[in-house]
C-alpha cells in the first residue's frame, strides 16, 4: 500500500506527500483550485494569461533572475492552466528544494505585474490564439465545448479570446489573484526522495505565513445543462474535421471507471473499435478516436477525427453504427479485460515517475478531498462487468443528442444534416 500524507495548516493550505524510494528527486507542485470556470463576464482567458504573467518579475527578482534561478537549481519549473485548476510545479534535487519552495511562494504572492510585461505577455497570448486557430484538431476541440455547453464556463476556451485578452490590465490581473490564489484554495502535493516529515516541515516553514483575505466567497459552481449544438467553421481545407460527443458523469461518480472502460473499446488505441473499422478496415481516417474525461460537477464523452471531406458521411454512419452495435449487442469477455488491462496498464504507468505521482495527488485531493490508493482505482476497474459497459454506453449513445463541431469545406446545410445522421441513425 503507498504511503501519502495529507495535512492541513492553520491557514487551510493542504499539503499532500507520498515518498519514495527509488527516487532521487523531488517533484511539487503547487495546485490552486481555479481555471476557466471561476473567470467572471469579460475575463475569458485570465487564468491562463495570470499562470504566464507571474514568472515577468517579482518584488524581489526580474524575469531575467528568475530564469538563472531556475537553471541554477538544475531542475525544471513549470506551469499549466485548466479548466478547473492551475499548477505551478517542480522537479529537483532534495537539497534544492528548500529554494524552489521559496521561489514558487514568491511568484503566487509577491508578483510584480508590471505594465510593461503584461503588454508583452499579450503579444504571446494572442499569437497562441491565432496557432490554435491555424490548427484545425485544436479549433474543433474547442468548439466541441460550446456546442455541448453552451454559456457555461466549462464551455470556454482556457486561453480566453483576442477581444478579452487585449482588454487585460493589472487592476484585473490583481482582483483575480487576490480572490482565487488564496491558502483555503491551494494545495502543495508533493512525491520523491524525502522523508515526509522533511518535506510537511519545508511545505510549513514556506507555505505556513500565507494569510488568508478577508471575504474571499468563492461562487458556488453550478453544473453544465446539456444543450447539444452545432458549431461549423467553413475552411477550405484538405481534410474534414470533427470532434462530436455527450455529456457525461462527474469524476466524484464511481461510473466514472466504467466510463472509462467504454473510452478504450470505442477509440481508445489501435485496438479500439472505431480504429480498426474507419482507418484499418476502410482506410477512411488518419486520424480517429476518443476521449472521456471529467470534472467535478460533469463530464464529456467525445469522438474526434479527420478525413476527406468526400468520405465524411460514410465516417459519420460507420461510428453510428458502431455505437448502435455496442449498446445492443454488448463486448465480449476477451474485448473487457483487454479493455481494463490497458487501462489499467495506463494507470500504473504513470505512477513510475515522481511528477506523475505528484499530478495524481494534487487533483485527488482537490477533487476528492484526500488521495485515492492507486490500488483502490484498480479494484474500481476490476469490478466492471460487461452489463456496466453496456449501461453506460447505452446512457451516453442512446439517451443523449449528440452536440458536434465540424471545420472543412463543406456547406451549412451539409453539416447540419451529418449531425442528424449521426442523432438519428444511432438510435435505428
Amino acid at each position: 500500500m503507498e504511503e501519502i500524507t495529507l495535512t492541513r495548516l492553520p491557514n487551510q493550505l493542504r499539503i499532500a506527500y507520498q515518498p519514495v524510494t527509488w527516487s532521487h528527486t523531488v517533484s511539487v507542485g503547487v495546485w490552486i483550485g481555479v481555471g476557466t470556470k471561476d473567470e467572471e463576464k469579460g475575463e475569458e482567458g485570465i487564468a491562463h494569461f495570470l499562470e504566464h504573467v507571474l514568472f515577468k518579475g517579482t518584488k524581489r527578482k526580474t524575469g531575467r533572475q528568475i530564469a538563472r534561478l531556475i537553471d541554477a537549481l538544475g531542475g525544471n519549473i513549470d506551469a499549466f492552466t485548466e479548466k478547473e485548476l492551475t499548477c505551478f510545479y517542480l522537479r529537483v534535487l532534495p537539497e534544492h528544494l528548500p529554494q524552489g519552495l521559496a521561489l514558487l511562494k514568491e511568484l503566487l504572492t509577491e508578483p510584480l505585474l508590471r505594465p510593461k510585461d503584461i503588454e508583452v505577455e499579450k503579444s504571446i497570448i494572442l499569437a497562441e490564439i491565432q496557432n490554435l486557430e491555424d490548427t484545425p484538431e485544436e479549433l474543433v476541440g474547442e468548439a466541441f465545448f460550446e456546442a455541448l455547453w453552451d454559456g457555461h464556463p466549462l464551455s470556454r476556451p482556457i486561453l480566453g479570446t483576442k477581444e478579452s485578452v487585449q482588454k487585460f490590465r493589472r487592476s484585473h490581473l490583481l482582483r483575480f489573484l487576490r480572490r482565487h490564489y488564496v491558502p483555503e484554495n491551494i494545495v502543495v502535493a508533493g512525491a520523491g526522495a524525502m522523508g515526509t516529515k522533511e518535506f510537511v516541515s519545508l511545505v510549513s516553514e514556506h507555505f505556513g505565513d500565507w494569510q488568508s483575505r478577508q471575504n474571499n466567497r468563492q461562487k458556488e459552481d453550478f453544473p453544465p445543462t446539456p444543450a447539444p449544438s452545432l458549431r461549423f467553421t467553413y475552411r477550405q481545407t484538405e481534410h474534414f474535421y470533427f470532434t462530436f460527443g455527450v455529456h457525461s458523469f462527474p469524476i466524484t461518480d464511481p461510473i466514472h471507471y466504467s466510463a472509462s472502460v467504454v473510452d478504450i473499446i470505442v477509440g481508445g488505441g489501435a485496438s479500439s473499435r472505431l480504429f480498426l473499422e474507419v482507418r484499418e478496415k476502410r482506410g477512411l481516417a488518419y486520424a480517429i478516436g476518443s476521449l472521456s474525461a471529467a470534472f467535478k460537477k460533469a463530464g464529456f464523452f467525445a469522438i474526434g477525427g479527420s478525413c476527406s471531406p468526400s468520405d465524411a458521411e460514410k465516417v459519420i454512419r460507420i461510428v453510428a453504427r458502431e455505437l448502435r452495435r455496442l449498446c445492443r449487442n454488448g463486448v465480449s469477455k476477451e474485448e473487457l479485460e483487454r479493455a481494463k488491462t490497458q487501462l489499467k496498464l495506463n494507470i500504473i504507468m504513470a505512477q513510475e515517475s515522481v511528477t506523475g505521482l505528484m499530478m495524481r495527488l494534487g487533483r485527488q485531493i482537490h477533487y476528492f478531498g484526500k488521495p485515492i490508493p492507486v490500488e483502490e482505482i484498480v479494484k474500481g476497474i476490476d469490478r466492471v462487468t460487461v452489463d456496466n459497459v453496456v449501461n453506460v454506453a447505452r446512457k451516453l449513445f442512446m439517451e443523449s443528442k449528440f452536440a458536434a463541431a465540424f471545420l472543412g469545406p463543406i456547406g451549412d446545410n451539409e453539416a447540419e444534416r451529418l449531425l442528424s445522421i449521426l442523432n438519428e441513425e444511432r438510435q435505428v
